[in-house]
């Protein structure tokens, strides 16, 4: 059965079909934080003070497990642990359409685990250190604890990505790229692996929207998007760091905008590529951030203007669709996601002794 604009129009059709996810989906999205709390938090005074504000949000949980001796990497592991539990049960209590599209967006947070185990790797921590790192509850929502038990015992980046092949893991075949990669740039080894590990769970995405049983216009809309926004981030950053084409052709994905396009953007200049992707939400966010031809300037507001981008997107999924449509599910997760991202990077600035002008001047840009 094909489900979108094709199957009855918009609203109408996922109101009678689907209405159970509207209330769900407006529920997730009234949990985010919104402007004000989100401004409170960037403009607090101390730590205390931005911790204080999250008190009486979705994040409470995380907030209490911060102390003084809490490392920034266990305060991001806290707070991505508050995502999966609010995703996991949005999930439970959508139809199969909406479902099976958390349920891959789930493989993000194992993903995101591999990216712990090899960054840890390659700094050269000990396996005691790595566990205190890694997200287990993900693995124990997944039924996947085997998999992380398996990859904790690499001894290196290498035998991490044997580990994965014999898990036949769907992150084996771009890691292997991702390790000959580090070889010859290393000291871009963190951002490589923090960037270009998510092409494995937007593939998965993606699959899931072409398959027999969901072939939704609200969720191909909102893949096509993420795609886009990884993309766009890989883009700017490969030309940034003078990556070949043939070496970046291993890391993009196919789909979307830009990724059908992606071969020939990336061999143009980069004043006639971001003319181009001009319309683009995540490049519309950027042209307010900065001066986007000036690439040393772009690249650390990404993840900025993707979040800015998500919600943006996420709201005209809403007006489109509905609140009931499968890919509004999808996106109010990928901005609660995307939210935790930036607030725990707020918080982790502030424990870090970063001046609050500097925290203000650099998040306030969301706003």
């Amino acid at each position: 059965m094909s489900i979108g604009l094709s199957s009855g129009g918009t609203h109408g059709f996922y109101l009678s079909m689907m209405g159970i996810i509207g209330p769900k989906v407006r529920g997730a999205r009234a949990k985010l934080l919104g402007k004000d709390r989100l401004r409170a938090v960037i403009f607090a005074e101390s730590l205390d003070d931005a911790l204080g504000v999250l008190r009486d949000t979705i994040y409470r949980s995380a907030v209490e497990k911060i102390s003084k001796e809490t490392s920034p990497e266990e305060v991001t592991k806290e707070f991505k642990t508050v995502v999966i539990q609010n995703l996991v049960s949005l999930a439970a209590s959508c139809p199969m359409q909406a479902r099976n599209l958390l349920v891959a967006y789930l493989m993000k947070f194992e993903i995101e685990n591999i990216k712990v185990v090899a960054k840890c790797l390659h700094e050269g921590k000990e396996r005691r250190d790595i566990e205190r790192l890694v997200n287990t509850y993900i693995a124990e929502i997944l039924g996947r604890r085997h998999v992380l038990t398996y990859i904790l015992g690499a001894r290196d980046l290498e035998d991490l990505g044997t580990k994965l092949r014999e898990l036949f893991h769907p992150a084996a075949e771009v890691f292997e790229h991702i390790v000959r990669l580090v070889k010859s740039r290393p000291q871009l080894a963190t951002c490589i692996i923090d960037t270009m590990l998510d092409r494995v769970y937007i593939s998965r995405l993606y699959t899931v929207t072409t398959s027999i049983l969901m072939h939704d216009n609200s969720a191909t809309e909102a893949v096509n998007a993420i795609a886009d926004f990884y993309n766009i981030s890989l883009l700017l950053r490969a030309r940034l760091w003078n990556l070949p084409l043939d070496v970046v052709q291993n890391f993009y994905v196919p789909y979307g905008n830009v990724g059908k396009n992606f071969t020939r953007l990336y061999s143009e200049p980069i004043v006639r590529v971001l003319e181009e992707l001009s319309t683009n939400p995540m490049i519309s966010a950027l042209q307010t951030m900065v001066k986007v031809t000036e690439l040393e300037q772009v690249v650390p507001k990404l993840s900025l203007a993707q979040y800015k981008a998500a919600y943006t997107v996420a709201s005209s999924i809403i007006s489109r669709y509905s609140a009931a449509s499968p890919g509004a599910a999808l996106m109010i997760a990928h901005v609660q996601d995307l939210e935790a991202e930036l607030v725990t990077a707020v918080i982790r600035c502030f424990m870090e002794g970063v001046s609050k002008s500097l925290i203000r001047s650099h998040f306030g840009l969301v706003l």
